[in-house]
């Protein structure tokens, strides 16, 4: 799946774009704000490398599922949020710039969990033996610096010089993300081909409870710390959209085991299907809140 062209470069591509109309919408001072109040960088962190990989292991327990797929869908599980969640939140209406620092910093930190939750897992599970995983870490920066850091920089640097270009920009950035998701749905079912229905069938059921769960959880633990609502998006998105590129790359070329990677597969395709109702729920509750 890593040598599809479509996923590996066009996609990355696109959002590279996409995130710097992103930026067109961001300035300095949005960044402060998150700084002034740090609450909800601190919970969205937090619960991003502990709760989130725990959820994954509860619902691989109670699902019943194979060793080596329980252990993939806690591979999912403990990834960070990837570039498409900042999209996301975007289309939604949430605070995108903490979907960017939950991002950047999950993406750091999971460095070092995401190898102790699959110990932890290996463990724990039924069946399941220890699996020696290395982070790719040039992979992981990359991603980082060139989807989501010099992009949204790009687009700032736009806003800060010339604010009608931007305003004007970033009116179809609507319309292009939404084109995007569905790119993304439509080069994983066609990569995966007739494989996707025996996949679908052996995690799709693990994988959906797992992905409605943490959307929930991450709404509910905002809402619990008492964040605005656009920040209570934000978490809520970070959750549920994963690098599930990230988790394939581990999968496919460091443990090469793809068995060990359906989970991740098949939740790439999930996570968008739900991120259409997200956004569109989104975007409903903040309507709602400005009139």
């Amino acid at each position: 799946m890593q040598d599809n062209p479509v996923i590996a470069i066009g996609l990355p591509v696109a959002l590279a774009v996409i995130m710097v109309g992103i930026g067109l919408s961001l300035t300095l001072a949005d960044f402060r704000a998150q700084a002034r109040t740090p609450r909800a960088t601190i919970i969205g962190t937090l619960g991003q490398v502990l709760l989130v990989p725990a959820i994954g292991i509860a619902v691989a327990m109670a699902m019943d599922l194979p060793p080596i797929m329980a252990l993939g869908l806690v591979l999912v599980a403990a990834c960070p949020g990837g570039s498409t969640s900042n999209l996301v939140t975007y289309l939604a209406r949430g605070n995108v710039a903490l979907s960017i620092i939950l991002t950047v910093v999950a993406s750091l930190v999971v460095i070092v969990t995401l190898p102790g939750w699959l110990d932890v897992a290996g463990r724990i599970l039924p069946g399941a033996t220890g699996l020696s995983v290395t982070v790719p870490l040039g992979q992981t920066f990359g991603l980082l610096v060139g989807v989501i850091l010099v992009p949204v920089a790009i687009g700032m640097a736009i806003k800060a010089k010339k604010p009608a270009l931007a305003a004007k920009l970033e009116r179809g950035m609507s319309v292009l993300g939404a084109l995007v998701l569905l790119l993304a749905i439509a080069a994983v079912a066609v990569d995966l081909g007739g494989e996707i229905v025996d996949m679908v069938i052996a995690v799709g059921p693990a994988v959906l409870v797992f992905n409605v769960a943490v959307i929930l959880a991450g709404g509910a633990l905002a809402w619990v710390a008492r964040v605005d609502r656009a920040s209570q998006l934000a978490l809520a998105v970070e959750y549920g959209i994963k690098n599930s590129t990230l988790g394939l790359v581990i999968a496919l070329t460091v443990v090469r085991d793809d068995e060990f990677a359906v989970p991740a597969a098949v939740y790439s395709i999930v996570m968008y299907v739900t991120a259409v109702a997200v956004i569109a729920i989104g975007r409903r509750m903040m309507a709602t809140s400005a009139s």
